[in-house]
């Protein structure tokens, strides 16, 4: 006999306010305390016209990123953040990749283009979100409860929350971050 258990899941929506603005699409929000996933997922950066795209990726600690190189040059990636590492050259049109196996942000580089920039943050769930250029987000399929929310960003810094997800409702928060 197969039981299934149905789990009752919200979501968090909310806007973020940036000072100085021109920061805010460089910001995750994320739950600290929620469950990890039950499974690593795999997602990808690409370097295509001489940038990581996308700009910013939120990420689940155990997940695996993928990073392209869709550009007509060869790049490297590397950071020297968390677990430090350097997948070296990435020639055109082949594919590196690393598991996050520790929370935090990590700053993507590329020792061969150093105007080359991106930040990938691997969260302690999978319940995470990069903000919008309009400064919003949602965190979908959250878990009912009460859960601490966090901001991040390279530049600014806001206050730590607590956010309660009612069974198949949505919640929401905001957020301003400042230097």
């Amino acid at each position: 006999m197969l039981i299934a258990l149905l789990v009752a899941a919200g979501s968090i929506a909310g806007k973020v306010e940036a000072t100085p603005p021109k920061y805010l699409e460089e910001t995750v929000v994320y739950l600290v305390n929620a469950p990890p996933p039950a499974r690593p997922a795999t997602h990808e950066m690409d370097q295509k016209g001489m940038k990581f795209v996308p700009h910013v990726l939120a990420i689940a600690v155990g997940d695996k990123v993928k990073f392209l190189n869709h550009d007509g040059v060869d790049h490297n990636v590397y950071t020297p953040d968390g677990d430090a590492y350097n997948l070296g050259m990435i020639h055109k049109e082949a594919t590196g990749e690393h598991v996050f196996d520790k929370p935090g942000a990590y700053a993507q580089l590329c020792s061969v283009h150093p105007e080359m920039l991106a930040y990938i943050y691997a969260s302690p769930s999978e319940h995470a979100a990069v903000v919008g250029k309009d400064g919003k987000f949602t965190i979908k399929d959250v878990p009912a409860g009460t859960w601490k929310i966090a901001v991040w960003n390279p530049h600014l810094k806001g206050a730590d929350q607590t956010v309660t997800v009612a069974d198949g409702k949505p919640a929401t928060v905001s957020f301003s971050i400042k230097r």
